[in-house]
């Protein structure tokens, strides 16, 4: 596939720009610039699979997640340490579901070794949410990959990654 370059921005504990309900939660972003790429890849999804399928745009608006809310972050002092770093996100424009969400891949060693001087483990899966599936809509039987066949996938193009920061 096809990889692009996109220019990234890190943010610390982000707050949804889709949702008026408080968050506090703990978590690192690459946030992508408010260029509607999300609509972008949404359009593809309608046209191969049909207008019934349409996504929910991202609460967090275009974005990597590099640390999830929810992970306990052993090596706290390094929190907050890429606030507002600019970053090169190199990703795949193939367009992949995994459960109800619809994303494209991204390949950054430099993510995942932020993680690690956090004291975190590798992320197996970088990647651009484009949209949520609604609850109700079936996953077409053509869009239905799994994990370790997506990883698989991944693995051999991981070693090319030499794109970061």
């Amino acid at each position: 596939m096809k990889r692009y370059v996109i220019r990234g921005r890190l943010a610390y504990d982000l707050p949804p720009i889709r949702s008026d309900k408080p968050y506090n939660k703990r978590s690192l972003v690459a946030t992508l610039p408010h260029d509607d790429l999300d609509l972008l890849y949404q359009w593809f999804v309608e046209r191969q699979y049909g207008q019934a399928l349409r996504l929910n745009r991202p609460i967090f608006g275009t974005h990597v997640t590099i640390v999830r809310h929810g992970e306990d972050i052993p090596n706290m002092e390094y929190w907050g340490k890429y606030e507002g770093l600019e970053v090169d996100i190199e990703y795949d424009v193939g367009v992949r579901n995994h459960f109800d969400f619809w994303s494209l891949p991204v390949y950054s060693d430099w993510f995942q070794q932020v993680r690690r001087e956090l004291g975190l483990a590798r992320e197996p899966d970088f990647h651009i949410t484009i949209g949520r599936q609604f609850d109700w809509q079936p996953i077409p039987a053509s869009a239905r990959r799994y994990g370790h066949e997506q990883r698989a996938e991944r693995h051999p193009r991981e070693g090319a990654d030499h794109h970061s920061s």
